[in-house]
């Protein structure tokens, strides 16, 4: 990267020290801007991928309840059936 020019001094928390050490890099600097370009550039593809996924959640709970709902037709038609051959049986 080309020159830095912006000197900042900050204070952290033990625990955003801890976060930006677990960084990749080999020196401070690597590590926190790593970790900014990788909250500023990935996470909105993380967000609309989580979108997707919600999107696909709900549509597999609406496959899942239409299965559930003909699970349930099918073990009433069997009872039906089971009872109608029960009484032919007996005929």
């Amino acid at each position: 990267m080309p020159g830095k020019t912006n000197i900042r001094s900050i204070r952290l928390s033990d625990e955003l020290m801890e976060v930006i050490e677990a960084q990749a890099g080999w020196t401070f600097t690597e590590k926190y801007e790593g970790l900014i370009r990788r909250c500023v550039f990935e996470e909105p593809e993380i967000r609309r991928r989580v979108k997707e996924l919600r999107e696909e959640l709900q549509q597999m709970e609406e496959t899942l309840e239409e299965r559930r709902k003909q699970a349930a037709e099918l073990q009433r038609v069997i009872h039906i059936l089971t009872n109608t051959k029960w009484q032919l049986d007996r005929v």
